[in-house]
């Protein structure tokens, strides 16, 4: 009976659920500090970056925190979990990056026409690079190697913000897991309300909408068949459900760079 008593506590022990492992490896996954940061200085649509630069003290603890993440960690976390790390860390990222060269009107001018912004190797996290090997990485490595292949769910494109005006505005707590599809919805439900972002007029049948939705149609179509059914199921309370029903005048809203600060 002690035999068969130790042969099930045994068993129990190895089928420990992935997110207890999680908890149990001492890395913070409400991202408490992030949304600390984020509840000081996001301003509606906007971001505080010259409060934060005076006083990063938490913020540079947070960025601290996931660049102590190891691969061998990373990989006892659930499926949302890891979501949720890179979205937030993709985001952290950028603001991050525009603090490195604040004050400027656009995180673009950081970089050049020959070295991107959006390729600068600037993220400490040898071991999480998408090709396996150690080395720095860029936010195009976090946007383009990890969030889009490996999680596949359009509705990342509201989450992550490029610190730029025409982005999806940047929401005001970190994403966590146990809340990452409700957080994840209420992001696209605010883009596509929002008419800096997307216009919709259904008298006249017309849609204004961003150009993440042509730069990144692939997504769309592979999750909802076309960019306007994915749009249509997603808007809230089925808002939007007309564009599948009508002929649509479609066209795409001219994107602005400007930094997204609250100074300008």
């Amino acid at each position: 009976m002690r035999i068969l008593l130790a042969l099930a506590a045994a068993v129990a022990l190895c089928a420990a659920p992935a997110a207890r492992r999680a908890q149990d490896s001492g890395f913070d996954q409400s991202h408490a500090l992030w949304t600390k940061v984020l509840r000081a200085h996001v301003v509606g649509d906007r971001f505080d970056y010259a409060a934060l630069k005076k006083d990063r003290a938490d913020f540079d603890r947070y960025l601290t925190s996931l660049h102590a993440v190891t691969r061998e960690e990373l990989e006892t976390w659930t499926r949302k979990q890891r979501f949720a790390f890179w979205i937030n860390a993709y985001n952290a990222h950028a603001v991050a990056l525009v603090l490195t060269e604040y004050p400027v009107d656009s995180i673009k001018e950081i970089g050049g026409w020959f070295h991107p912004v959006w390729e600068q190797a600037f993220i400490d996290m040898p071991s999480l690079h998408p090709s396996g090997k150690p080395g720095k990485l860029s936010l195009d490595d976090i946007e383009h190697s990890i969030l889009r292949p490996r999680f596949e769910d359009a509705r990342v494109h509201a989450a992550i913000n490029c610190a730029s005006r025409s982005c999806p505005r940047l929401r005001d707590e970190a994403y966590v897991a146990e809340r990452l599809d409700e957080q994840l919805d209420d992001a696209v439900a605010r883009w596509l309300a929002d008419p800096e972002r997307n216009q919709f007029d259904r008298e006249k049948s017309r849609a204004r909408i961003s150009r993440i939705f042509d730069w990144f149609e692939a997504d769309f179509v592979r999750d909802g068949g076309s960019v306007l059914e994915w749009i249509a199921t997603h808007g809230r309370d089925k808002e939007l459900a007309w564009l599948t029903r009508s002929k649509i005048d479609l066209g795409f809203l001219d994107y602005s760079w400007k930094l997204n600060d609250v100074r300008h």
